[in-house]
């Protein structure tokens, strides 16, 4: 085993998986990590930054995701070996569109995506735990992944946080901050996990249908309840 694979599994107890909660005691210098998802449109980034203000590590998987094919990476290597000179932009980096255009529609070529990608993720983001617990054993860590599955969560439901926006909410705010078609937002939506299914597996869920005020009342509310519960 890898030293940071064996960092890995003494911070979640020898299970699988990226990250589980490495304990409940936070005075007595042991970190918390908390798997934050949500849909597309659903406010996570915003909540995640409410987080990191008051005190969180964030790690966002998505922004992984795209490091780990950066010119240079391994993950880029694999990349043009599997799917060819054409996704290389003329800067070095990977197209994200010619890429996506080879995928699509094709569930071999995305499986394949998925298979070089993900362990990467995986990878990137077990590092990055370990360094914030070796930085401060008290840290609270939040991992902000749309797909927690795909990056190996294997967190307790206690460390699973959902922000959740009605569908209707979310297609208002995607036409009208980003542009989308309306049709596409719909389509996005009915891929992805519903509202009922992300409640069921949370432990805490932050309803984000009203102001970013109203959002942040919720926040504060949610991470002064963690903190007393740590420091019981």
């Amino acid at each position: 085993m890898m030293p940071q694979e064996d960092g890995v599994a003494k911070l979640r107890g020898g299970r699988p998986g990226v990250a589980a909660v490495g304990g409940r005691a936070h005075n007595s210098g042991v970190s918390f990590i908390i798997g934050l998802t949500g849909g597309i449109g659903s406010g996570k980034s915003t909540v995640a930054g409410m987080l990191a203000e008051r005190g969180a590590v964030h790690i966002d998987a998505d922004r992984v995701a795209h490091e780990v094919y950066a010119p240079g990476t391994e993950g880029h290597d694999l990349l043009v070996d599997r799917f060819g000179d054409e996704i290389v932009a003329e800067d070095g980096a990977i197209d994200r569109r010619r890429l996506g255009a080879q995928v699509f529609g094709d569930q071999k070529a995305l499986t394949d995506l998925n298979s070089i990608i993900h362990p990467l993720v995986r990878k990137e983001i077990a590092g990055r735990l370990i360094e914030a617990v070796e930085n401060d054993p008290s840290s609270i860590v939040v991992v902000e992944a749309a797909l927690m599955t795909e990056i190996g969560w294997a967190g307790e439901r206690s460390t699973m946080w959902t922000v959740i926006a009605e569908p209707e909410t979310v297609t208002r705010r995607l036409v009208g901050q980003r542009g989308m078609d309306p049709q596409d937002v719909r389509l996005r939506l009915a891929a992805q996990a519903t509202n009922e299914e992300r409640r069921r597996i949370s432990a805490t869920v932050i309803e984000n249908e009203g102001s970013v005020i109203d959002l942040e009342a919720q926040v504060d509310r949610a991470w002064r309840e963690l903190i007393e519960s740590l420091d019981r």
